[in-house]
């Protein structure tokens, strides 16, 4: 009996920990066409009230480029994610260009993610896509061959932000550490 009690307590702990404090952005999307300098919104499901007062001021940032090469951008601002609040309006910087880019929320214990979505900045268009450099198909001269100078750009990734497709990993990891943890303590009570 004492067995069963245990482990029922400490899979209800697990359990809300796996399925706690994460939000699920739903706008923007990857159809989203933000202007900047104007006022956007982000909206989500869920909440984050497992963060304690820390989810009434969570950090917004503005990334962009593939999941293996992500830099920041800006930070938008703040969002409170501690109740039933699901939306917050940010404005984008008037410096930010017109480009393809993605949000992150800094929730706690894992970040939340945007897919990539566009910004439209009439005052500051995107920058023009470096031309590819080409190499030589032919020697020429005096039997020696030449080669190209340099090399085309940066491999595009699969355009999810950094992370994206480990917040189920992770969960599933902390399942798992969570289910052992939950054995340690049965075998050590009996």
């Amino acid at each position: 009996m004492k067995l069963s009690t245990t482990l029922l307590a400490a899979a209800t702990t697990l359990a809300a920990f796996v399925s706690a404090d994460m939000i699920q952005i739903n706008n923007p999307t990857a159809g989203t066409v933000w202007t900047a300098g104007v006022s956007n919104f982000v909206g989500w499901t869920g909440n984050c009230a497992s963060m304690g007062a820390m989810a009434k001021n969570v950090t917004v940032i503005l990334n962009t480029g593939p999941s293996e090469a992500v830099r920041y951008v800006a930070t938008l601002g703040t969002l409170d994610c501690s109740s039933s609040s699901t939306r917050t309006d940010l404005t984008v910087p008037l410096t930010v260009t017109s480009g393809t880019y993605s949000i992150v929320v800094r929730t706690v214990p894992e970040l939340s993610y945007t897919n990539m979505f566009t910004i439209n900045n009439p005052s500051s268009p995107a920058a023009p896509e470096p031309a590819t450099p080409t190499s030589p198909t032919s020697s020429t001269g005096n039997g020696g061959s030449s080669s190209g100078t340099g090399s085309g750009p940066a491999a595009g990734g699969s355009g999810k932000p950094a992370g994206s497709s480990g917040h189920r990993a992770s969960t599933a990891q902390v399942a798992w550490v969570g289910l052992a943890g939950v054995a340690a303590v049965a075998a050590v009570l009996f």
